[in-house]
């Protein structure tokens, strides 16, 4: 998806509110790491329009892990979902096309692996670091 307003598209945001209901995703007594959906893993894999320094510590939008933080964790880790490193593809807007094409050349690498790959330790620590 494309990062929109540092969150998700509408569109998106409401399928989640329409599918993650409480019983199904979720129960007040099972949360995080005991969550209902604790079998599955979770990939935000999302473009932005502003450069990786735009994303960083120092830069004017922040790290990026302040922006996936209740996207990531207050959602899917809440559900118990198993979180993956994002795959975020800055600013394909502006770069090059060989750029570009590095980007999907990436993308399609990651997914040769996908299953292999360890979640991410979804606390407070990654993302605030």
């Amino acid at each position: 998806f494309p990062l929109f307003w540092f969150s998700m598209p509408a569109i998106l945001k409401g399928w989640m509110d329409r599918v993650l209901v409480q019983g199904f995703a979720y129960d007040l007594s099972k949360s995080y790491d005991g969550g209902l959906l604790q079998d599955k893993l979770s990939l935000f894999s999302f473009t932005t329009g502003g450069t990786k320094e735009m994303y960083s510590n120092g830069g004017i939008g922040g790290d990026i892990r302040y922006v996936l933080w209740p996207m990531q964790h207050g959602i899917m880790h809440f559900c118990g979902v198993k979180v993956l490193e994002p795959h975020i593809c800055y600013a394909p807007e502006i770069v090059s096309e060989e750029k570009r094409k590095e980007m999907l050349t990436a993308w399609t690498q990651r997914l040769k692996t996908l299953w292999k790959e360890e979640p991410i330790n979804c606390t407070p620590e990654w993302y605030f670091k």
